[in-house]
């Protein structure tokens, strides 16, 4: 036989001058027992149902008196209705990681239905939601900045035109956008047609049935899933297209393309911006004393010390080859010399494995300034390119400055 108990809601509780706040409590603690004793003698094994036993106003506060499953119940365990409830993971049996299909995703649940929100409220916490709730529309609006995952809203909330914040939400939020369900009180085709057009995911009729909430629940967590993996996926092919897969720094698309981004930064904020073409002096001798693998090492030790070098905020790109293009936001020309001079000599400073063997690795270094608004991206390259030339034909391991 299925325990019931009688949780006591209390709203706007009643000034002090008014009936003593202990005498409320005492008396609605009285009719609380009297309602599980009978609810205990009348339930049947399978009832997991929630409801309102007494919704009463009792000196100028409300209390209401809710009915909730028994913890011994075998399919719903109980769990109080209060609002900010998070269930802890546990490893539990098999029936227990069953009734946790929410992954403890956050829910907003707006509703200004008592008795729907509190049973809601009641089961998404029980299948393992992270339940927000609100009650009026305003409420609503300052939990969305916490980006739940679903939402539950009420058709017809008071304080705001639920159809209009389901497009708003749905036109105007970034990829993830919430799964929505809008919660009305009849099956009216158009009603529900009305909801799906302003971009709700999917229509909820109250009196809610547990079944087919739950397989709604189910279905809406299975696409939120597959959304996210799909976007997980994505962000990882971007980054792999961006990558030079040798040396695993911005290849010679992705670091023109910083470079592009840094230009436009620089005009808005009327500064300049520096950029670096290095080019490894003799490697073609390495690979043919040593072979392409080794070669490859070269390349690969190369990139580790410049990053090690550089600023968090300069990007390092491989232009192709053995060139490497370096670009500086905000650099003068002095500093922008002296970042070269430390990036040619750490290269410069260690002997690098090669293969087996350890050979002496020197680079020249063409640098090029910017003024904010001047010069293209084509242009500053060819600049810092025929700098890094006449530095090879001054003997190479080198840094000169040319003039933009």
């Amino acid at each position: 036989m299925c325990a019931s108990h009688a949780y006591v809601s209390f709203d706007t509780p009643a000034p002090p001058d008014r009936l003593p706040f202990c005498e409320a409590i005492r008396g609605l603690a009285g009719m609380a027992g009297q309602f599980a004793d009978r609810n205990e003698n009348l339930a049947e094994p399978d009832d997991s149902s929630v409801a309102v036993l007494v919704d009463a106003e009792v000196d100028g506060s409300r209390y209401l008196l809710v009915r909730m499953p028994g913890p011994t119940h075998p399919h719903v365990p109980a769990v109080p209705p209060r609002s900010g409830f998070r269930r802890h993971k546990t490893h539990g049996s098999h029936a227990d990681r069953r009734l946790n299909i929410g992954g403890f995703r956050r829910v907003l649940l707006a509703d200004n239905d008592a008795a729907t929100r509190l049973r809601l409220q009641h089961l998404l916490s029980a299948w393992g939601f992270d339940v927000l709730v609100a009650q009026q529309g305003i409420e609503a609006l300052k939990v969305l900045h916490q980006q739940p995952d679903l939402i539950v809203l009420r058709h017809n909330l008071p304080g705001i035109d639920s159809l209009e914040l389901c497009r708003q939400l749905t036109t105007c939020t970034n990829e993830r956008s919430p799964y929505i369900f809008v919660l009305g009180e009849s099956s009216d085709r158009q009603e529900i047609l009305d909801a799906l057009d302003s971009g709700a995911s999917a229509p909820l009729t109250a009196p809610i049935d547990e079944q087919e909430l739950r397989a709604r629940l189910t279905a809406a967590v299975r696409t939120l899933e597959h959304r996210d993996n799909l976007i997980v996926a994505r962000d990882k092919f971007r980054d792999q297209a961006m990558r030079d897969a040798l040396t695993g720094v911005s290849n010679r698309r992705a670091i023109l393309g910083i470079f592009a981004d840094e230009l436009r930064r620089a005009r808005r904020n009327r500064r300049s911006t520096g950029v670096l073409m290095l080019d490894l002096d003799n490697f073609k001798s390495v690979n043919d004393a040593y072979g392409h693998l080794a070669g490859d090492m070269v390349l690969q030790q190369t990139s580790r010390r410049l990053q090690a070098a550089l600023r968090s905020y300069d990007s390092l790109g491989r232009f192709g080859g053995e060139e490497f293009l370096v670009v500086v936001p905000g650099a003068e020309a002095k500093e922008l010399c002296e970042l070269a001079e430390r990036l040619r000599f750490a290269i410069e400073s260690l002997p690098m494995k090669a293969g087996q063997d350890t050979t002496h690795i020197t680079v020249s270094v063409g640098a090029a300034v910017v003024p904010a608004g001047k010069k293209s991206v084509s242009e500053i390259v060819a600049v810092a390119d025929c700098a890094l030339y006449k530095a090879k034909k001054l003997g190479r391991n080198r840094v000169i400055q040319g003039e933009v």
